[in-house]
């Protein structure tokens, strides 16, 4: 049980400090896109480079920022008549349709991989007129992949837990602690 607790505590620690580290990219992009504003309609100086160097950064923003997302529960969900249920059902429900997230992400971790890695190998850049490097964020889809699939596993855990014992795993992980067990 300590090992569950751990990895769980581990994950979302980690993911929390990557999604708080890369919700800093918002100031750049906010920087870049200021700055071509102004030089487009002030000064009727248009950059090659702002539009391309935005969609980046808020690529890397957008994708890193998955498993933050869900680790904080912040996805939609259609809860017309799942949110009815108790938390036990709502688990064992998760149980079973978590197996599409599990497709997902397994694909894009599957299939970004290589194909990052050739972007890497071949240090591949934009036909743009700037031509910036495109290997750098190419590396944050699988990298983004792999911690989204982390977050996914704890909170698989969790749910499997609470379908068979009917409390949550951390919550009664930290009252055995405290009682000494």
């Amino acid at each position: 049980m300590q090992f569950l607790t751990g990895f769980i505590k581990f994950v979302d620690v980690v993911n929390d400090r990557i999604g708080k580290i890369v919700s800093f990219l918002i100031y750049p992009i906010m920087l870049v896109l200021v700055y071509e504003v102004v030089m487009r309609y002030f000064f009727t100086a248009p950059t090659i480079w702002a539009h391309e160097t935005s969609c980046m950064l808020y690529g890397t923003h957008f994708i890193i920022g998955g498993a933050y997302a869900l680790q904080k529960g912040a996805f939609v969900n259609v809860e017309v008549i799942y949110i009815r249920f108790s938390k036990r059902t709502r688990a064992v429900i998760d149980l079973f349709t978590w197996s599409m997230f599990y497709i997902f992400v397994g694909a894009l971790l599957w299939k970004s991989i290589p194909w990052a890695m050739e972007s890497v190998a071949i240090r591949e850049f934009s036909d743009s007129t700037w031509g910036p490097y495109v290997w750098p964020v190419k590396l944050t889809i699988p990298f983004a992949s792999f911690t989204m699939l982390l977050q996914g596993m704890t909170k698989t855990i969790k749910d499997a837990y609470l379908a068979v014992t009917g409390r949550d795993l951390i919550a009664g992980a930290d009252a055995e602690a405290a009682s000494g067990n």
